[in-house]
């Protein structure tokens, strides 16, 4: 039995959804009959270069192979070029990989993060609008709404809606809001934003944002559905930006960089590593989904106030 194939085919499993069934999809791409295809998901006969290369491309997993005792993880990258942004290929990209989680019967999406996780903020186009010209490094430029196509806004939304429906545990640190608040001030000091009313509204937004997150918090749900469940957790010290997607039998790890690209691998050494450590940062962080009121309350006030300060200085400068 060639267990490095076994493997291969238990990534191509994970990567099917649960009504498609993996010999059936096999035997399709390399067109031979199911009784082989079986022997090959089992190792008993092995897959030619050509077929293993077809099976990766039509699947859109890699094989991968470590030999000996070697150490390295293999990373995708998911980039942005920041000169000649394209955010629309970029939310798409997004999209296709929250998709393939979300057709998943098991999953679950652990986030360390030090902003408001971006599939919050695709609920609110300003502020959509806003957080995608501030990312884009466009600080040369004043900030304009039509610069960001309906299609843009419409992708954003749907990859808000796909979240919402993936079972999520998010652990925030103390001053996660008070980036953005910060970055619309910047925007309205430096001159980036002249219209009050779009600058007042994009703050009413991160409210309604932090309205959002006490909502699912108190229900520990983000829809009606109780299979959406949600946990959310405060730690003073992250140490690392990562999206940690579990399944059944398997686990992704993306890794944020440079404001939005990532590192995507799924080296199950690795994500077993990324797995423990944010276990470990949970035990050492407040709850604030559930029963978690009391602390949920006090982190809340302060985020409001913070909001609400620089409500004030919009509608007073």
């Amino acid at each position: 039995m060639d267990s490095q194939q076994v493997k291969f085919f238990q990534d191509l499993n994970s990567a099917l959804p649960d009504y498609q069934n993996l010999a059936q999809s096999v035997a399709g791409i390399l067109d031979i009959s199911t009784n082989e295809a079986y022997k090959k998901i089992r190792g008993t006969s092995n897959l030619s270069l050509p077929q293993l290369l077809r099976l990766a491309d039509a699947f859109n997993t890699p094989f991968s192979y470590q030999p000996g005792q070697s150490t390295t993880v293999s990373f995708n990258y998911l980039y942005m070029n920041r000169q000649t942004p394209n955010m629309l290929d970029y939310l798409k990209d997004l999209l296709e990989n929250l998709k393939f989680i979300h057709q998943r019967s098991e999953k679950h999406i652990m986030i360390t993060t030090d902003d408001i996780p971006i599939f919050h903020f695709f609920k609110y186009p300003e502020l959509t609008c806003f957080k995608l010209w501030f990312w884009a490094d466009n600080s040369a430029l004043k900030f304009d709404l039509a610069s960001i196509s309906e299609e843009i806004i419409a992708v954003s939304q749907e990859l808000n809606r796909i979240y919402l429906e993936i079972p999520s545990t998010e652990i925030w640190v103390n001053d996660t809001v008070h980036g953005t608040i910060d970055q619309v001030r910047y925007a309205l000091e430096a001159g980036h934003i002249s219209d009050k009313s779009l600058a007042r509204q994009i703050a009413e937004q991160i409210r309604y944002c932090l309205a959002d997150m006490n909502m699912y918090a108190i229900s520990a749900k983000k829809t009606i559905d109780p299979n959406h469940t949600f946990n959310w957790y405060n730690c003073d010290v992250l140490g690392s930006l990562a999206y940690l997607v579990e399944f059944k039998e398997s686990m992704l790890c993306y890794n944020r960089f440079n404001t939005f690209n990532y590192l995507k691998t799924d080296d199950q050494f690795y994500c077993t590593q990324t797995k423990e450590w944010m276990q470990g940062l949970i035990k050492k962080s407040v709850a604030f989904s559930g029963q978690g009121e009391k602390h949920r309350n006090k982190f809340l006030y302060t985020a409001f106030a913070a909001c609400d300060q620089l409500i004030a200085e919009i509608n007073g400068g």
